[in-house]
């Protein structure tokens, strides 16, 4: 195993199942800061840095919007965002929107949340030991999942010393 001062990503991608997901991870964040300043002006504030809003599966981007008017607007602007994936060498072959229900915009049914630049001042970071525990609770029975599980047991123990 890494050392106590090693990185967490590096300390993932030692294990071929976790840099797997690491590198998806990676390529989505890459594609939601190569289109955000284009959603933020064309599709009604839509923020793809915010925690769900863009992923990038198989050369397929999927977007979620808060709503249905959001969405609509997200399709609209799919061949500009298409270009300028293309642009930043991004292979993307679709986009495909979809609706989150219940997170809406409407004060009285919800909030769309903050923006990206204001969550990380709402709540502090998890510990690196917390978010691998989450990210197994998430991931179905398998090889990948035992070895999170050792890893967050891991990185538990290290974050008491």
């Amino acid at each position: 195993m890494s050392s106590p001062s090693t990185p967490l990503a590096t300390a993932l991608r030692d294990a071929p199942e976790t840099a797997r997901l690491l590198a998806r991870w990676e390529a989505s964040l890459r594609a939601a800061r190569s289109i955000a300043p284009a959603c933020r002006s064309l599709a009604s504030g839509f923020d793809p840095l915010l925690p769900g809003r863009c992923e990038l599966r198989d050369n397929v981007l999927l977007l979620t919007a808060s709503s249905t008017a959001q969405s609509a607007k997200l399709r609209q602007v799919a061949p500009r965002l298409l270009a300028t994936l293309g642009g930043e060498g991004i292979q993307v072959y679709e986009i495909r929107v979809r609706v989150q229900p219940g997170f809406t915009g409407y004060p009285e049914q919800g909030s769309a949340g903050p923006s990206s630049e204001d969550a990380a001042w709402l709540h502090p970071a998890p510990s690196a030991g917390e978010t691998m525990g989450k990210l197994a609770l998430a991931v179905r029975e398998s090889p990948l999942k035992h070895a999170v599980e050792r890893l967050a047991a891991t990185l538990g123990k290290r974050a008491k010393r």
